[in-house]
């Protein structure tokens, strides 16, 4: 949790929901222990003032993804953004999630489209016995090797491209070193 995060590592770590959680009802009640929108402007002003943020690189695309998926292989902005502001990005999975809940979605990708158009997740969440509580699994939270990439005012493509990859190998070198570990030895990943 945020709280603990802050109280034990004494750092101001903050969760970075789209905008629309701030302005939905029971919804907005989640920012209590610290939020930024996860806008490139607010990013910026969050981490110029030493505070750490979390967030959820692959968005709506990842709700909509079967089984152990990050998609994030053709999103670069959070490489770019790292570039430009000489922001340190931690590469993170948390391994387990896809165990405790299932999202109900439609074939036809109905759904998925309202979402990327309302710029919110619509899906159906399903845990244990039907119901939206979570089933009993195991959930860590994997973290990689920092990519701390200098400083650059207009980063090139090649440069952008080279922290990218420096993410995904990251994400996916975390996950498979711990997933049999976790109870997964076999279970594949991909982005």
């Amino acid at each position: 949790s945020m709280p603990a995060i802050n109280e034990f590592l004494n750092v101001d770590f903050v969760g970075a929901p789209a905008s629309v959680v701030f302005h939905t009802p029971f919804l907005r009640y989640m920012t209590i222990y610290g939020a930024v929108d996860v806008s490139a402007k607010s990013l910026k002003r969050a981490t110029s003032k030493g505070r750490c943020v979390g967030l959820v690189g692959d968005g709506i695309a990842g709700i909509f993804s079967e089984g152990e998926v990050v998609a994030l292989k053709s999103r670069k902005g959070l490489a770019r953004f790292s570039l430009k502001n000489g922001v340190t990005l931690i590469p993170a999975y948390s391994m387990g999630n896809t165990a405790i809940m299932t999202a109900l979605y439609d074939s036809k990708g109905i759904m998925e489209n309202l979402s990327r158009r309302l710029r919110m997740s619509l899906f159906i969440p399903v845990g244990r016995w039907g119901t939206v509580l979570p089933r009993r699994a195991n959930v860590s939270m994997l973290l990689g090797p920092l990519v701390a990439p200098e400083q650059k005012e207009d980063p090139t493509q090649e440069e952008i491209d080279a922290v990218h990859q420096q993410l995904l190998d990251g994400i996916e070198g975390c996950f498979n070193t711990h997933r049999g570990a976790h109870g997964w030895p076999d279970r594949q990943f991909s982005f």
